[in-house]
This record gives structure tokens, C-alpha cells and sequence, in this order.
């Protein structure tokens, strides 16, 4: 060690055990929740190789679905949708959840509302966890949006399809 450094305790990082997308979704499952995952999870969940860092998550719009959708959520570790009601979730376009993991609840992706979607969802289990999430043409429909992330994913989005 070089003359006057003192020496530092170790750095331990703990790192998450479950993966974010599969905590989420375990909570909503346990929560009985109807909810689909969108956004680029769903993307990624279609073979698309994508980054992320949040949830984002399409659910039925209904008081007693976003109660559901809430008490799932409040079991993160900061407790943070805790402070949210059925109402904040129907009358806005989108509310993040800033907690564990950020998750992004909206009850429409652009044009798309879980009752259009869930007749066509598609669903996976992922160590042993249930994962229902938007098919290829919910999920093109849910990126007819201005950011350049969303034209960049429905251009990868729609040659997938062509590809199929």
C-alpha cells in the first residue's frame, strides 16, 4: 500500500437472485392480477436483443384488477406503489414505480388495452415463473408511437414478422 493511503473496507454489492421481469411478475401472479408485459421485455421475450432497466406492464383497467395490480407491487422492497390507488393508475397514461425494480403500469400501450390484447397474449415460464405478455402484432401496434427507441424496436419488431 503506498505511504499515508489508508486501506478501505471491501465493497460488497449484493446482487438481485431474481432476475427484475421475473420478481414483478411473481408478485403480480401472486397477487391474481391481470396484466401483460410490454415494452421491451416483450420485445426481448420475441428475440429481439434489447437492453433495459424497467418493467413495463399493460393491465386491465378496472378498480379492483389495479387494487390487485397495486398489492403486487407494494411486496417490492421499498413498498413504493404503497402509496398509489386504483385511480391513480386508470387516469393516467402511464405510472412509475420507483422501487427495486422501476415498473412502468399503463392500462393502454399507445392503442393497445389489455382487453384488445389478451385474446392474442402469449405466455412463457421462466424459472418456474408465469410470464403472459403481448403477441408480435399487439406489441407492433403498441410501438405506432414518436420515440426513437419505439420506430427503432417496430422496425425490428415488423422484420421479425416478415421473417416468420
Amino acid at each position: 500500500m503506498a505511504q499515508g493511503a489508508v486501506e478501505s473496507p471491501a465493497l460488497v454489492i449484493a446482487m438481485p437472485t431474481t432476475p427484475p421481469l421475473l420478481r414483478v411478475c411473481q408478485l403480480l401472479n401472486d397477487a391474481g392480477a391481470k396484466y401483460l408485459i410490454c415494452g421491451a421485455h416483450a420485445c426481448i421475450l420475441h428475440g429481439l436483443v434489447r437492453t433495459t432497466e424497467d418493467v413495463d406492464i399493460l393491465v386491465e383497467a378496472t378498480e379492483e384488477n389495479c387494487q390487485r395490480v397495486i398489492d403486487g407491487l407494494s411486496r417490492l422492497e421499498d413498498g413504493a406503489a404503497r402509496e398509489l390507488t386504483p385511480r391513480d393508475i386508470l387516469e393516467n397514461v402511464v405510472v412509475k414505480v420507483a422501487d427495486e425494480v422501476e415498473v412502468d403500469v399503463s392500462t393502454q400501450a399507445w392503442k393497445v388495452t389489455y382487453t384488445d390484447a389478451i385474446g392474442s397474449a402469449r405466455e412463457t415460464t421462466l424459472e418456474g415463473v408465469r410470464v403472459p405478455f403481448l403477441n408480435l402484432d399487439s406489441l407492433i401496434a403498441s410501438k405506432e408511437i414518436y420515440r426513437e427507441k419505439d420506430a427503432w424496436d417496430r422496425a425490428t419488431l415488423l422484420e421479425l414478422k416478415r421473417r416468420q
